[in-house]
């Protein structure tokens, strides 16, 4: 004898999608990278993060092991976790990189047809840095500069650009950050920057390729020339690498 089953009500809770929230936190601990939230060599721990994200130490796990392979984080040790140091040899070769490919995308944007929201948002950020200098501010200074840099690279309409230039951003980023350890440096680091970061906006408006090219290469330069100074005074090691 068969017995019946009445058909059962069809759900409405969608299934939680578990990647999601490891995305959201690898993408957290990204933009973290790319700000200068953190700084080379200090400690990290996934339960640490995990606090501070509120989440659980699973998907931080994850997106820990992302970024080691992205040469953003490495092991210390069996149980410890560090933003990858100050290399000074590194670094330079990184900077060379990254004068080729964001002046070129740089030189995209300034190429692109002229869009007066670009040139908008480009000194609605450049601004900010401004403003966060005023106000002693140096996370949102390097909160805005990041954005800046960004919003321009997004003009040249090259994804694919954006994301190498994006990794190597996670390997450079914690390092201008620590100019921040050193007030009287990083208000003339920054200052500069506004000040070509406008030769740059003034370049992409008159859609100038050259001339949008040589200022972002000219604010990276300049850049590294201040850290470089600031490291071999001490701050990564009396040879300027640190240990």
């Amino acid at each position: 004898m068969s017995t019946f089953d009445p058909p059962r009500k069809k759900s409405t809770l969608a299934p939680v999608d578990v990647t999601t929230v490891q995305e959201r936190v690898y993408q957290s601990l990204r933009l973290g990278l790319l700000r200068g939230e953190f700084l080379p060599g200090e400690q990290v721990s996934i339960r640490g993060l995990a606090e501070v994200l509120g989440t659980s130490p699973m998907p931080v796990r994850d997106a820990v092991a992302r970024l080691i392979a992205e040469r953003a984080l490495e092991q210390s040790g069996p149980r410890s976790l560090r933003v990858v140091p100050y290399q000074a040899t590194d670094h330079e070769n990184y900077i060379r990189i990254r004068m080729q490919l964001e002046g070129y995308a740089a030189e995209r944007a300034a190429s692109a047809p002229k869009d007066p929201k670009l040139i908008d948002l480009l000194r609605h950020h450049n601004d900010g840095i401004a403003q966060a200098l005023r106000a002693d501010d140096l996370e949102a200074a390097l909160a805005s500069n990041q954005a800046f840099h960004f919003e321009l690279y997004r003009g040249a309409g090259y994804p694919q650009l954006l994301d190498v230039v994006s990794t190597l951003w996670l390997r450079t980023g914690p390092i201008v950050a620590s100019a921040r350890t050193d007030a009287a440096l990083f208000d003339r680091l920054f200052h500069a920057g506004v000040r070509i970061h406008g030769e740059a906006i003034d370049a992409v408006a008159r859609r100038d390729p050259a001339a949008a090219r040589w200022a972002i290469k000219l604010d990276i330069r300049s850049s590294n020339l201040a850290i470089r100074r600031f490291y071999k005074r001490g701050a990564g090691g009396a040879d300027g690498e640190s240990s």
